[in-house]
């Protein structure tokens, strides 16, 4: 495994790609969001029925659970295998760009977790509008930048299995502390 490199995810924009190879070669690992390329492979089934296609989308998944990249990309051959006759525009879909999609093997620890797909970071977006639906409008700029803080704050206490508990005992006490 590579060190010290950074990475990014992201959708399948070529515009993006270009200039993010241009700004910082090959240090940035630029990882093809899993949760994008699985809805893109599920939007070209045809023809079949809610089970089957829950079941295709299923062992789709499963290639990225590989341990090794190797390992993916053999899943990848029996998918097609197991899917090209009846839906090849699926099997054509999954295996386009699919090396972009695994570069994630390239990274150590948490981060390998985090970068596989952008899903993270809009479920997060999905939240905070969710919250703020709820909330109307903030009273001033400090209130709404608290709201998010506390927001963002929330989320990663359950992504890191924290005790939101403690977790917001912590935070209410720093945002006493707080001048003005």
């Amino acid at each position: 495994m590579e060190t010290g490199l950074q990475a990014i995810v992201r959708d399948g924009g070529e515009g993006l790609e270009q200039a993010l190879d241009y700004v910082y070669g090959s240090v940035l690992v630029q990882q093809r969001c899993i949760f994008h390329k699985l809805r893109y492979v599920s939007n070209k089934c045809v023809g079949l029925d809610r089970e089957r296609k829950k079941s295709l989308i299923e062992q789709a998944a499963a290639v990225y659970q590989a341990p090794t990249p190797s390992e993916a990309r053999a899943r990848l051959l029996v998918f097609g295998e197991r899917w090209q006759a009846t839906q090849p525009q699926t099997v054509a879909t999954f295996e386009r760009e699919f090396e972009q999609t695994i570069r994630y093997y390239s990274l150590e620890g948490m981060v390998r977790e985090v970068v596989r797909t952008t899903s993270l970071l809009e479920w997060t977006n999905r939240e905070l509008r969710r919250k703020f639906r709820q909330v109307g409008c903030f009273g001033s700029p400090r209130g709404a930048e608290v709201a998010v803080y506390i927001q963002v704050t929330r989320l990663n206490a359950q992504w890191a299995r924290s005790s939101w508990w403690e977790v917001s005992r912590s935070l209410g006490l720093a945002l006493l502390n707080i001048n003005p």
